[in-house]
């Protein structure tokens, strides 16, 4: 009886019954650009594990830098409800946010567990790198509608003068799609600090 029991389950296992239905992306596109000069950067993304990579070379010292970031969601079932989001958001402050607000200090603390991050300005010259970084998974999401992305975020810097430069210019297009997974993330509750 113990042996054939092991042996449902294993089977069980094998045809990925104990997967969870997970709304995940699904890049369709990545394209990435760099002023060569200031910086270089790369985004990975592996759909296989599912993580996003990313290192940055920082080839002069950045004195301050803007982050634009342009966001349109679409419901592919009916496209009338898109979310759109465009902001503007500036690096420095955000790393002092880090520092004074609770909430900033754990969001940059979870970040920082994935590599080697901002950390002040100016931002110095050398590597920076976030490693099989993924946000954390909650499968009630895949009651949510499948939806389509489009992401553009671009990089300014901001020299002693105030003048702005284009040096990230990067755009990201793809779905959000309900997938059987067996390599869920821990949630958002997963992320709260453990009391003793």
């Amino acid at each position: 009886m113990l042996v054939n029991t092991i042996f449902v389950v294993l089977l069980a296992m094998s045809h990925g019954v104990f997967a969870e239905k997970m709304l995940r992306p699904k890049f369709k596109d990545i394209k990435i650009w760099s002023e060569e000069k200031l910086v270089s950067h790369k985004v990975v993304y592996d759909h296989s594990d599912p993580h996003l990579n990313f290192s940055m070379e920082v080839h002069q010292e950045l004195h301050d830098v803007d982050i634009h970031l342009e966001v349109r969601i679409t419901n592919k079932l009916d496209p009338m409800y898109t979310t759109t989001l465009n902001t503007t958001l500036n690096i420095c402050r955000i790393l002092g946010f880090a520092n004074k607000s609770p909430v900033g200090r754990f969001v940059h603390g979870f970040i920082r567990e994935f590599g080697n991050i901002v950390e002040s300005c100016p931002i110095a010259k050398g590597s920076y790198f976030i490693n099989k970084f993924w946000w954390p998974e909650d499968p009630t999401t895949a009651i949510l509608p499948e939806l389509e992305f489009d992401i553009i975020w671009e990089a300014y810097h901001i020299d002693a003068s105030k003048k702005r430069t284009l040096i990230m210019n990067d755009h990201f297009t793809g779905d959000f799609t309900v997938q059987d997974v067996n390599n869920l993330k821990p949630g958002i509750f997963a992320m709260l600090p453990k009391s003793v």
